[in-house]
């Protein structure tokens, strides 16, 4: 997958390069990528499946030709130098019957051909157009017998009308209706035709890589009429001067670089049909921001927020703002990154009700008071912009008498302040507030603020410690790029945080702190709970233990709880029944991990990057593993132009897991080294066998040592028993002495008497 996406990101960068600074010629002369990588007809014949050799070509004439498997000849190549050319019947007795790419050369500059005529012959046009080269070009025309082509006014279609394959970029005329049994505009097909106004048919379904391309007098284009579902790549790049295009509701595809170069293109609205939207597909344009429907299921890199710098490099521009739902394709966009293409997105996103309410902050009178700038509404005044230069910034609880309650977005953006004190009058702090504040240092938000908006403190790349008082709703990526923030710190008011992941970025946070358990929140010994302490919701990246052991009863880590951790050696999780994806990604110190007998799931790179983590045991109840969940790592060096995967195993990676269960199986596809047959005994994997005969071993002492137990216990009581007769006996015998003297000191005393 990986390899596919670089070839099309070469391939696209070439047309993007192309489409700005050269004819569309140029491009295909140079491109020998499968066609269809960048948009071309799959259908194409598979004649079209030429020798590089040139050395197989035959030469006749003007005309460098190949046989076609049905033994007729495609034209390669063309090296006349007059004006109107025609094409033969037959060279060298042979039928001709194709034309391929390059049929008529391929240097643009130095075409000749102002007509060109076909004949009969030809049942087979290449999808790549090979009259882009003819940039002369007024006419074209084919033979009426002609079976499979038809010209008209100088313009070819197919035979049935049904595909237009070239308007000649010379023919002249600024306005063109496309007939009505148009159902494709073919590749280039009206490549920088001059052409002004055009009128598309409402049968149209297809507009073909490079086919409107190049128009640099058409303002505007209707497609909203059309049955178009496709625009491949490039289809309208370099209109320079398109201002307006209405699109179709039945769209469900936008190509590469189909609007590369519309520079005067402010705005577009995207149909709800949309499903995807290819690499570069408006770059260079006039977008500031765009509105994505939540259709649209992929949106490729760089499609969006790209221009091109003074250097000539594509460059992001980090103020575009998309808007979307959350968690969707736009939602990912705006953070999309990829090691392999040295790019990282950080646009602004909105959801559509904060975006209408941005446009209707724009609508606002602005009022300047000192060093702000204001807006009233019905609840107050809300700050709209900060001027401040002072490294201590405090916010007054009023402005001109009217009390502050809101903080708008970008209020504070680029303030250079390392301090910012917020009033209790503030209700609420909206989205990208306090945005790329690079040296504030430290923020407490009073417990007045109850809302607190998405990428709030984004890109405060100095911020070492924050403190919520009294919120209540937080937004996605308050903390996005706070690389430096130590501590954090909440009040037990929190009913909502819209983020899986809410300090994902804060690589060097040791501690996180909420008062109470009151909210949806709790702490215990610096990491972050849920109120039930069933789940882990976060474990700071930066926390000095390099052990941890979760608490009874919690059940659950969350998407990336432990990711990055710089210091964990050793985690045990006894009761933990599911651990989400990328959990303990990048934790590499971590050499053991004990999970419980309970788990369930496992997620996709739970354990990527864990590169210390050699072994692991893995129970029969774990049914659910992700993709790369354990035991593999990036491999920077990876040679993924030639196939390697940069998803590599871990070198050494043991698991250790029972015969034919779900993590067996995974490992074993994988490659791993899969050991089954073993418990874990004193921290140790070791054979069952042993522990059996350990325990039988064991068993048998313990029975000895009961035997030995029981003889000594019936020894006592049989002594027992017997100094009991014994004393029994001395008592008799001493009972019955005193019995003999009582009855002989009666005689002696009868006697005397």
């Amino acid at each position: 997958m990986l390899e596919r996406k670089k070839i099309a990101a070469f391939i696209a960068g070439m047309l993007l390069c192309a489409c700005t600074a050269a004819p569309a010629a140029n491009v295909y002369a140079e491109d020998t990528t499968d066609s269809s990588a960048w948009g071309a007809s799959p259908e194409t014949s598979a004649n079209e499946e030429k020798k590089e050799d040139k050395n197989t070509y035959t030469l006749s004439g003007d005309f460098l030709y190949s046989t076609t498997r049905d033994g007729t000849i495609c034209i390669e190549d063309c090296k006349s130098t007059s004006a109107v050319l025609t094409i033969p019947e037959k060279l060298d007795g042979i039928a001709v019957t194709e034309l391929g790419r390059q049929a008529f050369g391929s240097d643009p500059e130095n075409n000749t051909f102002t007509e060109i005529s076909l004949p009969s012959s030809i049942n087979y046009i290449s999808d790549e157009n090979p009259f882009i080269y003819c940039t002369k070009l007024r006419s074209i025309t084919v033979s009426e017998d002609n079976k499979d082509f038809f010209s008209e006014e100088g313009i070819l279609y197919t035979k049935d009308r049904d595909r237009l394959v070239c308007y000649p970029c010379k023919k002249g005329g600024n306005s063109f209706k496309v007939p009505d049994s148009v159902k494709e505009l073919g590749t280039s097909s009206l490549y920088n035709a001059g052409i002004k106004d055009i009128t598309l048919p409402s049968g149209l379904e297809k507009i073909g890589a490079f086919a409107l391309a190049d128009l640099t007098e058409m303002e505007s284009v209707d497609l909203s009429g059309t049955k178009v579902t496709e625009l491949d790549p490039y289809a309208f790049s370099g209109c320079s001067v398109l201002k307006e295009i209405k699109l179709p509701i039945t769209l469900e595809y936008i190509g590469g670089g189909a609007f590369a170069g519309c520079k005067e293109l402010t705005e577009i609205e995207l149909p709800q049909s949309l499903e995807e939207i290819g690499q570069y597909a408006f770059v260079n344009t006039g977008l500031t921001a765009v509105v994505i429907p939540d259709s649209v299921s992929n949106i490729s890199y760089c499609a969006f927020g790209y221009y091109t710098d003074e250097d000539g490099n594509i460059t992001a521009n980090n103020s575009f703002t998309v808007v979307g739902s959350p968690n969707s394709a736009a939602h990912i966009y705006c953070t999309d990154s990829d090691s392999d293409y040295d790019y990282q997105n950080s646009f602004v996103f909105l959801t559509p009700e904060e975006y209408q309410e941005k446009q209707d902050l724009l609508a606002l009178d602005r009022i300047k008071s000192g060093d702000f700038e204001y807006a009233m509404i019905s609840t107050g005044a809300v700050l709209t912009f900060c001027t401040s230069t002072d490294s201590t910034i405090t916010i007054p609880a009023e402005i001109d008498g009217n009390p502050i309650t809101k903080i708008y977005p970008s209020c504070f953006t680029g303030t250079m302040a390392k301090e910012i004190i917020i009033p209790d009058t503030v209700e609420e702090i909206r989205e990208l507030a306090f945005f790329n504040c690079s040296e504030l240092k430290k923020v407490v938000v009073p417990a007045s603020v109850k809302k607190i908006g998405n990428n709030a403190f984004d890109k405060c790349t100095a911020l070492e410690y924050a403190e919520f008082c009294g919120a209540e709703t937080v937004g996605s990526q308050v903390f996005c790029d706070c690389t430096s923030l130590k501590t954090f710190k909440a009040a037990d008011t929190i009913k909502e945080w819209n983020d899986e992941e809410p300090f994902i970025y804060c690589t060097e946070l040791e501690e996180i702190e909420i008062d109470g358990n009151s909210g949806i929140y709790r702490s215990e010994n610096g990491v972050m709970y849920s109120n039930d302490m069933t789940v882990i919701i976060a474990y700071p990246a930066n926390k000095a233990d390099k052990s941890y052991t979760s608490p009874s009863g919690v059940k659950e880590v969350q998407q990336s709880a432990f990711a990055n951790c710089k210091n964990l050696e050793s985690v045990k999780l006894p009761d933990i029944e599911v651990i989400n994806a990328y959990a303990f990604e990048g934790c590499n110190k971590l050499s053991s991990l004990v999970l419980s007998d309970k788990l369930t799931t496992l997620g996709s790179d739970a354990l990527y990057d864990c590169t210390s983590l050699k072994s692991l045991r893995l129970p029969e109840s774990l049914t659910d593993i992700g993709a790369c969940a354990f035991g593999y790592y990036h491999n920077d060096n990876a040679d993924t132009q030639n196939g390697e995967a940069a998803d590599a195993v871990v070198e050494g990676f043991t698991l250790y897991a029972p015969k034919d269960c779900t993590a067996y199986s995974f490992a074993k596809s994988a490659g791993m080294k899969v050991v089954t047959g073993t418990t874990r005994f004193f921290g140790k994997n070791v054979s069952s066998g042993f522990v059996y005969s350990l325990a039988a071993i064991l068993g048998a002492a313990v029975l000895a040592f009961a035997g030995i137990l029981t003889g000594k216990t019936v020894k006592k009581k049989k002594a027992e028993n017997a100094a009991a007769k014994r004393k029994a006996h001395s008592a008799e015998l001493r009972r019955q002495r005193r019995e003999a003297e009582d009855s002989t000191d009666k005689k002696e005393d009868d006697t005397i008497e």
